[in-house]
C-alpha cells in the first residue's frame, strides 16, 4: 500500500510540475488521479484516529485508484491516434498518413478519387476508375504514356509516339505502326507481316485503267499517272523487289494476247526504271488472258481484266 501511495505522490508532483513531454490524454489521465489522491489523502487524514499521516496516506491511495478508473473514461476521448488533431471517437478516417490536411471529420482530401490521398500521391490527375498503386500510380504496361484504364492499344511497341489514345500512328493502316514498318506506304488491303512487309508471293499493287495505243504497247500519259503509285512506292522500299504481270482481256486470238501481255509488262518496267528505280528490283511476266478477274462478257468486266500486277518476290 505504501509503494502505491509513493507512486502517487510521485504522479501528484509530474503533473503539478506541468511536464511538458506528456500526451494529452496523460496528461487528463494525471490530473484527475492527482486530483482524486487529494481528496482521499485530506478525507483519510480527517477521519482516521490517532494517526493523520496513515490515514492520510491511505486515502490518497484509494483517491489514485478511484481517480485511475475515472480518468480513463473521462479522458478517453482526448485519443487521437493517427495525431490529424481530430480525436479517435470523432475520427472518420483514423488511419491518416501523417503530414495529411483533413476536414472536420479526420479526412484527407483525394482529388482524383483513387483511394490515395493528396498528401501521398505521387499521380494526383489518375484517369477515374483506374487500378493505381500505393503511390496512387495508375499502370502503364507497354510504357507509352497513357495508362491502361484508357489506352485503346494497350500492346503499343516500346519507344512510338503515341495520340492521346494510346495509339501510335500507321499511315498506311495495315496495322503496322509506322514507327515499325519497314515497308511504308504500303497499298489498302494489301496482306502484310510483322514488319508491315507484304509477304514473298504476295500482291502489292494490281493497277487497272493502264491503256495502250492499239495494238500497241506504248503507255499513254494518264497510265504514266497511274504507274507512279508503284514507283513511290518502290522508292519508299528500296529492300523489296517485285514481278510486273500482265494481263489482257479474251479479245483476240489467245497467243497473241500472251505476247501483248509480256510486251506491256515491258512497258511498264521500262517507264518505271526511267524513274530512278533499278532495273534488277524489276521482272516481268505475261499472262494473256489466263488469269481473268471477273467475267469477259461484260465491258466492265474486261476493263478490269486488262491490267497490271505487282507480286513481291523480296523483301
Amino acid at each position: 500500500m505504501k509503494k502505491l501511495v509513493y507512486v502517487t505522490l510521485f504522479v501528484f508532483l509530474l503533473v503539478s510540475a506541468g511536464c511538458a513531454n506528456m500526451s494529452k490524454k496523460t496528461k487528463c489521465l494525471l490530473t484527475t488521479v492527482a486530483g482524486t489522491s487529494a481528496i482521499g489523502a485530506s478525507w483519510g487524514g480527517g477521519t482516521t484516529n490517532g494517526n493523520t499521516a496513515t490515514g492520510a496516506l491511505i486515502g490518497a491511495g484509494a483517491g489514485a485508484l478511484i481517480g485511475g478508473a475515472i480518468g480513463l473514461a473521462i479522458c478517453k476521448g482526448d485519443v487521437d491516434t493517427d495525431g490529424d488533431g481530430v480525436p479517435d471517437h470523432l475520427d472518420n478516417c483514423p488511419n491518416t498518413p501523417p503530414g495529411c490536411s483533413v476536414d472536420e471529420n479526420g479526412c484527407a482530401t483525394d482529388t482524383d478519387g483513387d483511394g490515395v490521398k493528396d498528401c501521398v500521391d505521387k499521380c494526383p490527375n489518375t484517369p477515374k476508375d483506374c487500378d493505381v498503386d500505393a503511390n496512387g500510380c495508375a499502370k502503364d504496361t507497354d510504357g507509352d504514356g497513357v495508362k491502361d484504364c484508357i489506352d485503346k492499344c494497350p500492346n503499343t511497341p516500346k519507344d512510338c509516339p503515341v495520340d492521346e489514345n494510346g495509339c501510335a500512328t500507321d499511315t498506311d493502316g495495315d496495322g503496322v505502326p509506322d514507327c515499325i514498318d519497314k515497308c511504308k506506304g504500303t497499298p489498302p488491303n494489301t496482306k502484310v507481316d510483322e514488319n508491315g512487309c507484304p509477304p514473298v508471293g504476295e500482291e502489292l499493287l494490281i493497277l487497272t485503267g493502264i491503256n495502250f495505243a492499239f495494238d500497241s504497247a506504248k503507255l499513254d500519259k494518264p497510265s504514266e499517272t497511274i504507274i507512279e503509285r508503284a514507283v513511290q512506292n518502290l522508292k519508299r522500299n528500296p529492300q523489296m523487289r517485285v514481278l510486273i504481270e500482265g494481263h489482257t482481256d479474251s479479245v483476240g486470238p489467245e497467243d497473241y494476247n500472251m505476247g501483248l501481255s509480256i510486251r506491256r509488262a515491258q512497258a511498264v518496267k521500262d517507264y518505271i526504271v526511267s524513274q530512278g528505280i533499278a532495273k534488277e528490283r524489276l521482272s516481268k511476266k505475261g499472262f494473256g488472258e489466263s488469269q481473268p478477274l471477273e467475267s469477259n462478257d461484260t465491258k466492265e468486266g474486261r476493263a478490269q481484266n486488262r491490267r497490271v500486277e505487282f507480286v513481291v518476290t523480296a523483301k
